[in-house]
């Protein structure tokens, strides 16, 4: 199992655009909390969970998956999630300590998950979310015109139109809940997969911090007990 870690008090000062603190507006568009801090993998550095302090007291704070965090073009500099502000406060409560304990954790981690598939959020993604356009059929008699645009991706096997659609978002408009959010975006060859999955994000704050995260790992994990005593062990046997 992965070794998860989270931010807690650091601080970084200047050195880079803290997205703690960031407001995280629901697909309704009403403020569901801040992003209060954030769950990485030691190893990778790369976010997976996100701490939201909700708007309702009584509600405290939860994890939402950072899949479901984009950015949202009606709130610079904050993020939109996936989830309604009604669905928020059915999310499972979490507490620091628990990713201090392996155990407990794991524990936390395989209920949050059953919650998550088995939630409205879920059963939402039934409908889609996108408007992506078909291609055009020819005319009778017409042979098909194989456009860049409809060709497939080299080393995907789908159309480049399906994995960049964010090409015609300012053609086609969604006027339900949550469709100001942009959320698809070219990613590099590494993680063309995802982009081909629809789940790349077009969110460069959070990039940024990301990227900062993973240049200053050992500065960061320095903090962690766990992390700190395998560093000794392979100092003590080097």
């Amino acid at each position: 199992m992965a070794h998860y870690g989270s931010l807690g008090g650091q601080n970084f000062g200047r050195r880079v655009d803290d997205i703690r603190g960031a407001n995280i507006y629901g697909a309704d568009d009403e403020k569901i909390g801040k992003l209060d801090d954030v769950v990485f993998d030691h190893a990778t550095m790369e976010i997976e969970y996100v701490v939201v302090d909700s708007v309702d007291p009584e509600v405290g704070k939860f994890l939402l998956p950072a899949s479901e965090i984009s950015a949202d073009t009606k709130h610079p500099d904050h993020f939109s999630a996936d989830i309604t502000k009604d669905e928020s406060r059915s999310v499972p409560s979490y507490d620091e300590k628990t990713l201090k304990s392996e155990s407990k954790w794991k524990k936390f981690l395989e209920g949050f998950k059953k919650w998550w598939e088995d939630s409205p959020v879920m059963h939402r993604r039934d409908r889609p979310d996108r408007i992506v356009t078909p291609p055009e059929e020819p005319a009778a008699g017409q042979a098909r015109s194989t456009s860049s645009a409809q060709a497939p991706a080299a080393g995907t096997g789908i159309p480049a139109s399906q994995l960049f659609p964010e090409r015609m978002t300012d053609k086609f408009s969604d006027t339900r809940p949550g469709a100001h959010k942009v959320t698809l975006r070219p990613k590099p060859v590494a993680r063309v997969e995802e982009a081909a999955q629809g789940v790349a994000l077009l969110r460069p704050r959070w990039d940024d911090f990301e990227e900062f995260l993973s240049l200053n790992r050992a500065e960061i994990v320095e903090q962690c007990e766990e992390c700190s005593q395998e560093s000794e062990k392979k100092r003590g046997a080097a």
